[in-house]
């Protein structure tokens, strides 16, 4: 049964399963909800997931909610032995889990928050003590990822993993909102730089997000 996955491309948090699958060469069917596309209050969407937020990915009878959480369901049942997004293994899981929640927990959040107040917030109404406030945060979790970035700037030691979806699918913006801050951390750089290369990674994060302008 194909795989549906609902959220809108311009979504961050979908945007890290939708260059999952593109990585994993799954077919699957893209229903765009959320935002200004509306759909999230419908009884077909609502019936999938308590938040009515995306994403959501449909597997069978299956309704895998967040974004992390579908990045292990794809890990672990969906990716071919051996593959680098694979989380089949004590290694692989070991590997990719914690950076998943290190960036839910410690790097998205202050992220988000600048985001909010550079994008998503009128100019006469933005916060300069919050957007600093926002930027020290996010240097303080680059310096902890940094550590977790070897001299050929990996993340977690692999060339590719779901460490790099989790973490990676934020750089783009980041480094369009605050490259000084990337730039301060020369192994979280050289890191984005590989990321960069990677041909899903330009169709599915490096995208426009004009559209979440106010």
């Amino acid at each position: 049964m194909t795989l549906i996955l609902w959220g809108r491309a311009s979504s961050a948090n979908v945007q890290k399963p939708l260059w999952a699958l593109a990585e994993l060469g799954i077919p699957y069917e893209h229903r765009i909800v959320g935002g200004r596309y509306g759909g999230t209050d419908s009884p077909e969407f609502a019936a999938l997931t308590p938040t009515r937020k995306v994403p959501v990915l449909q597997d069978g009878p299956l309704a895998i909610w967040d974004s992390h959480a579908i990045l292990r369901h794809l890990g672990l049942y969906h990716a071919p032995k051996g593959h680098a997004l694979s989380l089949a293994t004590p290694a692989a899981m070991a590997a990719s889990d914690s950076w998943l929640d290190f960036t839910a927990t410690v790097l998205q959040p202050p992220f988000i928050r600048l985001f909010w107040q550079l994008v998503r917030t009128p100019a006469d109404q933005r916060s300069v003590p919050a957007q600093e406030a926002a930027k020290k945060d996010i240097a303080a979790a680059l310096t902890e990822l940094a550590r977790g970035i070897d001299d050929q700037g990996r993340l977690a030691g692999a060339d590719f993993s779901m460490a790099d979806v989790a973490a990676g699918s934020l750089m783009y913006r980041l480094n369009d909102l605050a490259p000084d801050l990337i730039a301060a951390e020369p192994k979280v750089a050289a890191w984005v730089a590989r990321l960069q290369a990677r041909p899903h990674w330009q169709a599915h994060i490096a995208t426009s997000y004009e559209e979440l302008r106010v």
